[in-house]
């Protein structure tokens, strides 16, 4: 997270931390160094170095943190502890110190440990929320708060709430928060809470601040000033302000290695990749201890080889053992998106829309945050997507790559219209509402009051109250205070931009987005565009929803379904079908992978009604479902009751949600050939080549015939031989082979 001290040039950042525990003497030298870091790095490194051989550990570990050293800061930490184990204050420095070199479990454990020492101990509390805020988690503002109760003149937690404050939108209460701070007579604290005015201000859009000039009079190599300010430009998705900010940042002090790794992780979010393997690897040259630095170097290199070449206005990177077989639908998808979205609203990209797919999602996670670990399927920066491939989480897993593809995409044409000024939580609902009425998964179903499903989890949410007005709702995206709210929080946004098509019009969703466009925020976009108070487009949302939901019943499902599983279980498949249809019935349209369809269908073919099944599943499929199995079922099923047109376009659905399986691609190309669709079976049979099927001979096979049907008998004959090459004996490309050579008048 921008803003966090790491390194030797972080000793100002780290100095608002009170000093507790040393000897009489001591922390009078050490304040001296501290000191004199405002006016000579050398000169506060000479000092440092001096007491480097103290006495007292305490000092030790503390100078050699300030010299960046910190094996041995963790050595002389460890050695204090020791002399003195029932300190509560050594324990917290040391998680400080810990934290500073991104340990932050180690940290954690340290601080519970002054905890348990002193369970008022202020610096171990807000170590605890600083962690916290790191994490977007709701606690932080809870621990920071507990401080204050302590202790109401503490400043530290007052900046800490401050950023808070500013991190979900609340300028109005960071510059309360701030108000004792910008009077401190500790300058660390004085520069942080003027870090913290001048971020304010320009989320205002008040910059240049005049807080910058302050700040700078006080300390000219005050790099982190700008650090700060850019970590707000981040979180809203300005990356090319960040940039632009954090390259300032590293001039003024060009040891502070937090903004060098900063800086480079968002060089690769505007799509820089050579300044930001650059910037990183001067970011692992200074401070070598930053996880997040050193797994996306790793990253970088093990991507050197990727393709990146821009066709059809799109640039897709990824694996070379999946680019043929990926590529072209990523590029037909990214086409499709940009073309139906943005006429939707109004806007089409400038620049090539940038893909980037992963086939490891701890990959991805790096990609998108540095460290693994993460739970989202996709990122979007600008015109820069990143995602999992489908080989990262697989179909079966209920990974509609596609879908996300197409989600995200929603998310460029958003940020592109707005100059990224869009609340976080139009444009997430912007995106999953695309996802439902425009995707390649879109719900379908022509029948009245059908509604696409929601997980039970926001059915339950909205009826216990936790919903949130739409003013707030982006505190659901960025601070969670219950688990499950983010997840919640992308459906209800979703819901909300249903309604306002629904009520208002698709034309009320673009007149919101130019309102964002212009600067303006919830509030004011919902009046400009609504003519109404967000407020009453809460009560309308809540009107709809109890309208929506009125017909699901959560708890019915659950025992539905789990009967239904238990009934298939002990073979009793007549029960397994009325549990089934109970489930459907109780929550219906479910696809995801509590969906009762494929359960359903397969009861009805066991017991004897097929056709049934079939409807069964293609209610699924055309409610948005997408798992391969029951795909697959669909497509056999439709094909052997002579309803070719619905297998073939089951069997598109199939290819796109799992193109990397050679089986689905061959069998799309085998029905686009018998459709008299040559060009695109091909295509299809490129890929399905392109995956190494264990057939071989087949998959030339399949080309040859294609080539024919294309009136290419050059390339027919050379994929017929291939096949011949490998299976000698190999029936049908014999007798293609026999009617090449007559075609070409060679009997």
């Amino acid at each position: 997270m921008a803003g966090r001290c790491r390194g030797a040039g972080c000793a100002v950042a780290v100095a608002a931390v009170a000093l507790t525990v040393v000897a009489a003497a001591e922390p009078t030298e050490l304040a001296k160094c501290r000191e004199l870091q405002y006016a000579s790095r050398e000169q506060a490194a000479r000092c440092f170095h001096a007491l480097a051989t103290a006495p007292t550990a305490a000092v030790r570990a503390e100078a050699a943190w300030a010299l960046g050293d910190m094996r041995g800061a963790t050595n002389a930490f460890k050695t204090a502890i020791a002399e003195a184990p029932g300190n509560a204050a050594l324990r917290a420095r040391y998680g400080d110190m810990l934290h500073a070199a991104h340990r932050f479990a180690d940290a954690e454990t340290r601080y519970y440990e002054a905890l348990a020492i002193d369970p008022a101990h202020a610096p171990a509390k807000l170590g605890l929320a600083r962690i916290a805020q790191g994490r977007f988690e709701h606690r932080a503002e809870e621990l920071a708060n507990e401080v204050l109760t302590d202790s109401p003149d503490n400043l530290e937690a007052r900046l800490l709430l401050a950023r808070l404050a500013l991190e979900v939108g609340d300028a109005a209460r960071a510059e309360e928060q701030l108000r004792a701070p910008l009077e401190a007579t500790r300058l660390p604290v004085r520069l942080g809470a003027m870090a913290l005015a001048a971020a304010r201000d320009h989320l205002l859009d008040r910059a240049p601040s005049p807080w910058e000039a302050r700040a700078l009079a006080l300390h000219a190599g005050y790099g982190a000033l700008f650090e700060t300010v850019a970590h707000f430009y981040i979180i809203t998705r300005r990356y090319r302000q960040a940039v632009a900010l954090l390259e300032r940042a590293v001039a003024i002090d060009p040891r502070l290695w937090s903004a060098h790794a900063t800086l480079g992780m968002n060089l690769l979010r505007v799509n820089r990749f050579a300044d930001a393997r650059a910037v990183l690897a001067r970011a692992h040259e200074g401070f070598p201890y930053n996880p997040e630095v050193v797994n996306t170097l790793r990253l970088l290199d093990s991507m050197a080889e990727w393709p990146a070449a821009v066709e059809e206005g799109v640039q897709v990177r990824v694996d070379p053992s999946e680019a043929p077989a990926l590529a072209p639908y990523v590029r037909r998808l990214v086409a499709d998106a940009v073309r139906v979205v943005g006429t939707r609203y109004g806007f089409a990209p400038k620049g090539p829309v940038v893909v980037e797919l992963y086939p490891r999602h701890a990959d991805f996670a790096v990609r998108t945050s540095g460290l693994p670990g993460i739970g989202i399927l996709g990122a979007t920066f600008g015109d820069v997507v990143a995602m999992d491939s489908p080989t990262a989480r697989g179909a079966g897993a209920g990974f509609d790559w596609a879908s996300v593809l197409w989600h995200e995409v929603a998310h460029v044409i958003t940020l592109g219209a707005t100059d990224n000024r869009v609340a976080r939580w139009f444009s997430e609902g912007v995106s999953v509402l695309e996802e439902w009425q425009t995707g390649p998964s879109r719900f379908e179903i022509d029948a009245r009051d059908a509604w696409p499903a929601v997980p039970a989890t926001v059915v339950d949410a909205f009826h216990a109250g936790r919903l949130l007005p739409v003013a707030t709702l982006d505190e659901g995206f960025i601070r969670p205070t219950y688990v499950g709210q983010v997840g919640v929080s992308y459906v209800q946004a979703g819901l909300l931009c249903e309604h306002i098509a629904a009520a208002h019009g698709t034309a009320a969703l673009a007149a919101m987005l130019r309102a964002y466009g212009r600067g303006a925020d919830t509030a004011e976009a919902v009046g400009a565009a609504l003519d109404i108070t967000p407020e009453a487009l809460d009560r309308e949302l809540q009107s709809r929803l109890t309208v929506r939901f009125r017909g699901i019943d959560t708890d019915a499902f659950r025992t539905a379904l789990a009967a239904a599983r238990d009934a298939a279980e002990a073979g009793d498949w007549a029960l397994t079908a009325l549990e089934a249809a109970q489930a459907a019935a109780a929550h219906p349209y479910r696809v995801d992978m509590d969906s009762p369809y494929p359960l359903l269908a397969e009861a009805l073919d066991r017991s004897g009604e097929r056709a049934q099944g079939a409807e069964a599943l293609a209610t699924y499929w055309r409610a948005g479902g997408r798992s391969p199995a029951a795909l697959t079922r669909l497509a056999d099923w439709r094909q052997a009751a002579g309803r070719r047109e619905e297998a073939l376009a089951v069997r598109r659905s199939l290819a796109l949600v799992a193109p990397m399986q050679p089986a689905h691609r061959a069998a799309l190309g085998d029905h686009l050939l018998a459709a008299g669709q040559p060009k695109e079976a091909l295509a299809e049979y490129q890929a399905h080549q392109s995956l190494a099927p264990h057939d071989a001979a087949s998959a030339h096979y399949r080309l040859a015939k294609a080539h024919l049907a294309l009136e290419q008998p050059a390339s027919a004959r050379r994929h017929v031989l291939s096949a011949l090459e490998i299976a000698p004996r190999f029936g049908d490309a014999l007798a293609l082979l026999l009617e090449l050579e007559e075609r070409a008048g060679n009997p």
